[in-house]
């Protein structure tokens, strides 16, 4: 009487993990990561030595350059990203150095200049800016103030 006739499973329980979100996550990542959830709205600088999930408003630079830094849907970050990979899926205002890749995912909205040794923009995505892209860059934890005072735009 009560059994399931078609074998379908019941859905599995939800956890309460802030990794369960609508965000797409990647399957490679394998190690720990820093999150900064949607109701957070921060300024200043932003630097770390682990992979980074930004999900929230920020105003200032990020600096994650051997690590992975992903900004997620519900973010506005206005800054500078620098970093071993840059995902992209909500809005971004500054200039990107990722040694390794960026990808700008459908709904992402990048504007800015791009230095980086692989790119990704995935159909619906918006980009505007100046691409260069260099698969002889070494993978550093840059300096943003030795950056700055080289010149380079902030």
């Amino acid at each position: 009487m009560w059994n399931n006739a078609s074998g379908a499973q019941p859905p599995a329980p939800r956890s309460n993990s802030p990794y369960d979100s609508p965000q797409p996550v990647d399957a490679r990542v394998s190690r720990d990561v820093a999150t900064l959830g949607p109701g957070l709205t921060l300024k200043g600088e932003l630097t770390g030595h682990e992979d980074v999930f930004l999900d929230c408003k920020f105003e200032g630079p990020v600096n994650f350059g051997g690590h992975r830094v992903t900004i997620g849907r519900s973010s506005d970050v206005q800054g500078d990203v620098v970093a071993r990979e840059a995902i992209l899926y909500g809005k971004l205002d500054g200039d990107v150095k990722a040694h390794d890749r960026m990808e700008i995912k459908k709904g992402g909205a990048f504007t800015g200049d791009l230095t980086t040794g692989r790119i990704s923009i995935e159909e619906g995505a918006f980009f505007k800016g100046h691409i260069e892209v260099d698969p002889s860059s070494k993978p550093v934890g840059v300096d943003l103030g030795s950056v700055l005072e080289r010149g380079d735009k902030h």
